[in-house]
C-alpha cells in the first residue's frame, strides 16, 4: 500500500513539475489572454488593440528570456490514456526559430489592425488563439496533438478571413477553408495507419520520435508519405496546390493577409521538414527531383503570374507564391547548404512579406483601391512611405546587404554543386522577382504623379514603430546571418545530411 501511496505520490509531482515548466506557460499564455480579451469589459478599439498587442509579446519576452534553457525542454503530460496519446511538447532548433517567427509576426499583426475594428475583442481573441495553436504545432512530438494544431489553425483564420475581409471574402474564406479539408482529410488516416503499424511491433504509440524508428518497415509508407506531403503542399502551398491562395490573400484583411502569408505558409514547410523528412527520409530522397521539378514550376509561375497583374496586393500575392515555392525548391534538394539556405529564407520570407503586406494595406487605407492603373508617382504625396516600401522590396528581390540575398544564395549555391546548369534556371527567377517587384514600384511611386481625390497624410510615427523591428531584423540578418546559421545547422537532419543514401 505505501509503495502505491508513493507511486502516485511520484507521479502526482512529476505532473506538477511539468505544468511550472516554461514551455507549458508559452503555449497556455496565449489562450488564457484569449480569454481574457472575450469576458473584458466593452472599450475602445484602440484600448483593445493595446490589450492584445501587450499580451501577445509576452511569448516573444518569454522567449528571449529563457533562450538558454530553453532548447531542449519538454513537458510530456498523459492525457488520453486509452488512445496512447500524450500532451508531448519538445522544443529543438528547428522548432524554436519558428517560435521566434510566430512571437514576432503576431504582435505587428494585431498592430496592423485597423482602430476601428469591428467586433475588436473576437478579433484579437482568434489571434491569440492562433498564436497558441501554432506554438503548440510548433512544438507537438505527439502526431495525434500535432494533428490537432495542424487542423485547429483552420479555425480562427476562416473567420478572421470571413468577418473581417473585403467584398468577395466569403467566397474566399469558403475556398481556403475547401483546399485545406481536402489536403488534408486523408491525414487523420495516414495517422492512424501509423499507429495501428506501431501497434503491431509493440505498444500502439503516436510519439514521434518512436514512429521514426519503424516507418523503414511498414510495406505502405510510400502512400503515408503521399499524404502527408499532400496535405503540407497544400497549406504551404506547392505548385500546383495554389488556387486558393490569391483570393484568399487579397480578399483578407491586412492582418490576415499577414497570418496567411508569413505563418500559415510556414506551418506547411514545418510541417514537411519534421514530418516528411523526420518520418520518411528514403522516400523523401527519392522523390525530391520530381518535387524539385514542381517546385522550379512554381517558382516561375508565381513570378510571371505577378508580372502580369495590374492589382499591386495580387501582384504582391502571387510573388509570395514564387518565393514559397523558391524555399521549397531549397528544401527538395539534397544537400545541406540548400535546405539550410531554405530554413533560413523561411523565416526571411515570413518577415520581408509581412512587411510588403503591411505598406501595401497602408496604400489601400489611403487610397481606397489597390488597383495600379488609377495610382502613380505617390512619392509625391507619400515619401516616407516610398521609402519604407523600398526597403521591402530590396530585400524581396535579395540585394546583397538584406536578409533574402544569404538564403537564396545558399539555395543555389547548393543547387549548383548538385546540377549547375538546373542552378543557373533557377536563378533567371532572381531577375524576374526584380523586374516585377521593381516595376511596381516605378508605377505607384516614380511615374507622373496623378491627383488624388483626397490628399492623406503619410506614415506617421505609430507606423514606423511597427515596420521598425522588421527593417532591423532585415538588415541584422542581411549583414550578419552567423547566429541564425548556426542555429539551423545545429538542427538534428541537417547536421547529419549526407549524399542520399541506397534505399534498402
Amino acid at each position: 500500500m505505501d509503495g502505491y501511496g508513493n507511486g502516485h505520490f511520484d507521479f502526482l509531482l512529476r505532473i506538477l513539475k511539468d505544468i511550472m515548466q516554461t514551455l507549458l506557460w508559452l503555449f497556455l499564455i496565449p489562450f488564457l489572454a484569449a480569454i481574457l480579451m472575450i469576458i473584458m469589459p466593452r472599450g475602445s478599439g484602440k484600448f483593445l488593440k493595446g490589450i492584445a498587442f501587450l499580451f501577445s509579446l509576452l511569448p516573444l519576452g518569454i522567449l528571449l528570456y529563457h533562450h538558454a534553457n530553453l532548447n531542449g525542454s519538454s513537458v510530456q503530460l498523459p492525457w488520453l490514456h486509452p488512445l496512447s496519446i500524450e500532451f508531448y511538447l519538445h522544443v529543438d532548433s528547428l522548432s524554436l526559430l519558428f517560435l521566434y517567427l510566430t512571437a514576432i509576426i503576431i504582435p505587428i499583426a494585431i498592430l496592423s489592425a485597423w482602430d476601428a475594428l469591428s467586433f475588436p475583442r473576437t478579433f484579437y481573441a482568434l489571434v491569440l488563439i492562433l498564436q497558441g495553436l501554432l506554438i503548440g504545432f510548433f512544438t507537438a512530438r505527439d502526431l495525434a496533438l500535432f494533428t490537432i494544431f495542424w487542423e485547429g489553425m483552420l479555425i480562427p483564420l476562416y473567420f478572421i478571413i470571413n468577418l473581417w475581409g473585403g467584398a468577395q471574402r466569403q467566397s474566399a474564406a469558403l475556398k481556403f477553408l475547401i483546399y485545406m479539408i481536402a489536403g488534408s482529410v486523408l491525414m487523420v488516416l495516414a495517422v492512424l495507419a501509423l499507429y495501428f503499424s506501431s501497434a503491431t511491433s509493440g505498444m500502439g504509440t503516436f510519439n514521434l520520435d518512436a514512429l521514426a524508428k519503424i516507418t523503414s518497415h511498414i510495406s505502405y509508407t510510400p502512400w503515408l508519405c503521399a499524404v502527408f506531403l499532400l496535405a503540407f503542399s497544400v497549406k504551404t502551398p506547392l505548385f500546383p496546390f495554389h488556387a486558393w491562395l490569391p483570393d484568399a490573400y487579397c480578399q483578407a484583411s491586412t492582418p490576415g493577409t499577414i497570418l496567411l502569408s508569413s505563418l500559415l505558409s510556414k506551418a506547411g514547410i514545418y510541417g514537411i521538414l519534421r514530418i516528411s523528412y523526420g518520418l520518411f527520409p528514403l522516400i523523401m530522397q527519392k522523390w525530391n527531383p520530381w518535387l524539385l521539378g514542381f517546385a522550379i514550376a512554381g517558382v516561375f509561375y508565381g513570378g510571371l503570374a505577378a508580372w502580369r497583374q495590374k492589382d499591386f496586393k495580387r501582384l504582391i500575392a502571387y510573388s509570395s507564391l514564387s518565393h514559397v515555392n523558391f524555399i521549397l525548391a531549397g528544401l527538395f534538394i539534397w544537400n545541406q547548404a540548400s535546405q539550410s539556405g531554405a530554413i533560413l529564407q523561411a523565416l526571411n520570407h515570413g518577415l520581408t512579406i509581412a512587411g510588403l503586406f503591411l505598406v501595401i494595406g497602408w496604400l489601400e487605407e489611403r487610397l481606397g483601391t489597390t488597383s495600379m492603373l488609377e495610382t502613380s508617382g505617390l512619392a509625391k504625396y507619400f515619401p516616407h512611405l516610398c521609402w519604407i516600401t523600398m526597403i521591402f522590396v530590396l530585400s524581396s528581390v535579395a540585394l546583397p546587404g538584406t536578409n533574402n540575398f544569404i538564403g537564396e544564395l545558399l539555395i543555389l549555391f547548393g543547387l549548383f554543386s548538385k546540377n549547375p546548369w538546373l542552378a543557373g534556371f533557377l536563378g533567371l527567377t532572381v531577375i524576374l522577382s526584380v523586374i516585377y517587384m521593381l516595376r511596381f514600384m516605378q508605377k505607384v511611386y516614380f511615374e507622373n504623379p496623378t491627383q488624388l481625390k483626397q490628399i492623406w497624410s503619410d506614415v506617421r510615427g505609430k507606423e514606423f514603430m511597427i515596420v521598425f523591428p522588421l527593417i532591423a531584423l532585415i538588415l541584422w540578418i542581411g549583414l550578419y546571418p552567423e547566429p541564425v546559421l548556426k542555429q539551423i545547422e545545429s538542427i538534428s537532419h541537417i547536421s547529419a545530411l549526407t549524399e542520399p543514401q541506397e534505399t534498402q
